[in-house]
């Protein structure tokens, strides 16, 4: 069912939006140093028209446009001038949020900081939620804080589980991805298959090239697409793998309110039960991935290929 789904999306993708110069569908683009975000951004942009829209998430307040942006809202909010702000190349901008005037969202997969509530949830923003809602909340954790204010909201689970693997072959690389020293060497001590060490954080010079953070990226998703396993702390590195069927360990934090909610589709563990074998995980011959993300992953698919098609009927309609 998802197959098709995307299928019939691409078509109406590839019918209606023939010939046109400009588009009116945008998606969230980063120049973190983490790029766990650009992953979320691949995975909204396949939804999309190739001529869509790139919208700096720390700058979405204060967005322009010559006409409004149909906009995938998705991902982690935000660095703001109150908090966390961290780029040299720009000030950060008087308002963060709401989104501006320009964008008409669609709010999926998103994740809001506890830092950042206090901002978000202010009463020109519940007011903007709700008039946006319902809103797919990434995690418990946020649902939590959208339905405590009585914003119509549900759990989506994460746009990463919507990613697609064509690959036809594996490699025999286990991927060791944001994990200390001593797991790596672990894991080394437990398998005959090379092990190979990757991160997911980036310099400022790169963070700030959109064409070499991208090709980084999409390297990074090739090989994970091909990998024997992937043992990991990242959020965006064990999503993606049960959407490419790679298996997946996630060493996570219990205490980390980013994984409430989708710890629970991937096999996981604390580096304490990792360390003290505490986990059934053959690095050699690693297990299938649960299928509890499949209907969430249907769901996600389902949601923004009806948001898509729907937009671009009318727009044909209209035209």
């Amino acid at each position: 069912m998802q197959k098709i789904s995307y299928i019939i999306l691409c078509f109406f993708i590839l019918y209606f939006s023939r010939g046109s110069a400009d588009s009116n569908f945008g998606y969230i683009n980063y120049h973190s140093y983490n790029i766990g975000d650009d992953i979320q951004a691949i995975a909204a942009k396949r939804f999309l028209p190739e001529n869509s829209i790139g919208i700096d998430r720390e700058f979405i307040g204060v967005f322009t446009n010559k006409a409004k942006v149909n906009t995938i809202v998705n991902g982690w909010y935000m660095h703001t001038k109150k908090y966390a702000w961290y780029r040299k190349d720009v000030p950060a901008p008087e308002k963060s949020w709401p989104p501006s005037p320009f964008i008409k969202p669609i709010f999926i997969a998103i994740h809001f900081t506890k830092d950042f509530i206090p901002e978000a949830f202010t009463q020109e923003g519940i007011n903007y939620l709700k008039e946006h809602s319902p809103v797919g909340a990434r995690d418990y954790q946020t649902l939590k804080e959208l339905q405590k204010r009585n914003i119509p909201s549900y759990f989506s689970g994460c746009l990463t589980l919507t990613l697609e693997n064509t690959c036809s072959r594996r490699d025999d690389i286990i991927y060791a991805v944001d994990i200390d020293e001593e797991c790596v060497q672990f894991i080394r001590s437990k398998t005959k298959y090379k092990v190979e060490v990757l991160t997911h954080i980036i310099n400022e010079k790169m963070s700030l090239n959109d064409k070499a953070r991208l090709q980084y990226t999409e390297e990074t998703l090739e090989k994970y697409k091909r990998a024997k396993c992937v043992i990991t702390t990242r959020l965006h590195a064990s999503m993606p793998c049960l959407a490419l069927k790679t298996p997946v360990l996630l060493i996570d934090s219990q205490n980390d309110p980013r994984f409430d909610g989708l710890r629970e589709l991937t096999r996981h563990c604390s580096k304490k039960e990792l360390i003290n074998k505490r986990v059934d995980f053959n690095f050699d011959d690693p297990p299938e991935n649960p299928k509890l993300y499949i209907p969430i992953r249907e769901n996600l698919i389902k949601t923004l290929s009806e948001w898509v098609s729907g937009i671009l009927q009318s727009n044909e309609s209209r035209g």
